[in-house]
């Protein structure tokens, strides 16, 4: 099978022979990178855990900020964006950067169950390298993507070249922790967002050509504890769990506190020279903890919520690629493009891919139209839901069928469900759109199992349908543990899966060497 290859820098198209790949790689043409980027720049990715908007100085939520210089330095010198979202808990945010696709696609979709990257997936890492970006790759810090007990290379088996951190969604102590380098577990006992801040000062002064570094830490998230007083501005706290648990906030300001201590020391130690010529993206990848989250927002519409308080977070883009210096950025945007806009500060033309668009034109830009909606998915007690949401107006679908319809312009923070009155007619023109789950945010349609072929509804409670078929095939439909539950011939056309006897949950449908993520829901 023909794969072509778009290369940008000279604008040459390749074509590549060879059989179809278990990496599906979704291939757009070539467009000329805009002229302002510095050729070959590094990329830093930071990833806050846990980190809401409440907690952040330059966002108005939030009576009692921590003290944040580094950030408030980069947000001087670089574009703030007040209406970045996240999914509403870690793994599936972190999937949605690493892949350019919606948890509904990939089916990373929670954080103890539904938390597994499957490796048919394409990357970053993996899309870099396949294009010959010629950048240094490293992923420092929390991984999250392999399940409840990942395999040790379960970085390296997704493309990470370079990996040191956790590989799981937290420790229980920041003093004590399994250490994972490169595929070697060693117990650790220093202060781990420190050791990550080590970690990703020799690897990135380590390199001798471009680079992108993602340093994911693992702050602010829980167990809430005082770090080592040099890196927080809260005073002597009392370190017993009583005094904790009493009045956790000041622990986690704490512990956002010194993630910003970590990250000047880092911004610090890179060459004057390299860090010129480096861009810097800052995000949390969900909301505040209901236990420390700050009014307006509610303990129970908090991370692991559809609601403002879960999914509205901090994002800000500074440094070599932006030109938009002390600027903010209301058009809402989404962590699914980071994707689009880390590949192309590298130098690679990606305006679009998959269901990820860049964010570059907006870096040197105002006024521009980015997204007509934006979506995200995750697992709660009700089962798959999802929050779609356009310039005004925000659809919380749970995965028991109920939903919540907000007008965010003039009600930020939810107070007032719509849908408990009469629709005005821009209301309900709006509810119909968000309804339909943003199919078309990027433009492009998700395929399978090539790009000829359609798949839909997904999630699905019965039926599924496969649009644009050339040819009977066999459809096999596994299960998370790559066992076949279900097979079906299907002809060309439109064919018909029937999953409405299979128990609720993620399935993999796999035909012509390729493999989607569908959810059964009831």
């Amino acid at each position: 099978m023909e794969r072509a290859r778009y290369l940008a820098r000279d604008r040459t198209i390749h074509v590549l022979d060879g059989p179809t790949c278990m990496k599906r790689l979704l291939l757009l043409p070539a467009i000329a990178l805009a002229t302002f980027l510095p050729a070959q720049q590094n990329v830093l990715l930071v990833v806050a855990d846990d980190l809401g908007l409440d907690p952040v100085p330059g966002y108005l939520s939030g009576p009692q900020k921590a003290t944040m210089p580094t950030l408030a330095s980069l947000m001087d010198d670089g574009l703030t964006f007040d209406q970045a979202w996240a999914s509403p808990v870690c793994s599936p945010t972190r999937a949605t950067i690493i892949t350019g696709r919606t948890g509904i696609e990939t089916g990373v979709l929670g954080v103890d169950t539904l938390n597994t990257l499957l490796p048919s997936e394409t990357t970053l890492f993996e899309f870099l390298d396949q294009q010959g970006s010629g950048h240094a790759m490293s992923l420092i810090g929390k991984w999250h993507l392999g399940g409840t007990q990942p395999a040790l290379d379960d970085p390296a088996q997704q493309g990470v070249p370079h990996f040191t951190g956790i590989l799981g969604g937290g420790v229980q102590n920041y003093f004590s922790w399994p250490q994972v380098t490169n595929g070697t577990l060693t117990p650790n006992t220093d202060y781990i967002t420190e050791v990550l801040t080590d970690s990703a000062i020799a690897w990135i002064n380590g390199q001798a050509q471009p680079w992108l570094c993602w340093l994911a830490y693992n702050a602010p998230h829980s167990p809430f504890h005082l770090p080592p007083a040099h890196l927080h501005t809260q005073g002597n706290l009392p370190t017993d769990s009583a005094s904790i648990a009493a009045d956790p906030l000041p622990y986690y300001l704490a512990m956002v506190e010194s993630l910003d201590s970590e990250l000047g020391r880092l911004l610090a130690a890179i060459p004057p020279a390299v860090l010129a010529n480096t861009t810097i993206v800052f995000i949390g990848d969900n909301g505040t903890p209901g236990e420390v989250i700050q009014s307006p927002y509610q303990p129970n519409r908090a991370k692991g919520t559809f609601y403002q308080g879960g999914v509205h977070v901090p994002l800000v883009i500074s440094g070599a690629g932006v030109t938009r210096q002390g600027e903010r950025e209301p058009a809402p945007v989404v962590s699914t493009d980071l994707f689009a806009t880390l590949a192309e500060l590298t130098g690679e033309a990606l305006p679009v891919y998959a269901s990820s668009k860049s964010l570059v034109p907006l870096l040197t830009q105002g006024g521009l139209s980015h997204r007509d909606c934006l979506r995200v998915d995750a697992q709660s007690l009700q089962g798959v839901g999802s929050a779609t949401r356009e310039a005004r107006y925000k659809l919380i679908t749970l995965g028991n069928g109920n939903e919540r319809f907000y007008d965010l312009q003039d009600d930020p923070y939810e107070a007032t469900n719509l849908l408990f009155g009469g629709l005005t007619a821009q209301e309900q023109d709006a509810y119909d759109v968000l309804s339909e789950g943003c199919a078309s945010i990027t433009g492009i349609a998700d395929r399978y199992p090539d790009e000829q072929v359609s798949i839909y509804p997904n999630p699905t409670t019965g039926t599924l349908l496969l649009e644009g078929l050339t040819e009977r095939q066999t459809i096999h439909v596994m299960d998370l543990l790559g066992q076949v539950v279900l097979s079906a011939n299907v002809g060309s056309g439109t064919g018909r899966v029937d999953l409405g006897h299979l128990a609720p949950g993620t399935y993999v449908l796999h035909g012509n060497g390729s493999n989607r993520r569908v959810v059964v829901q009831r």
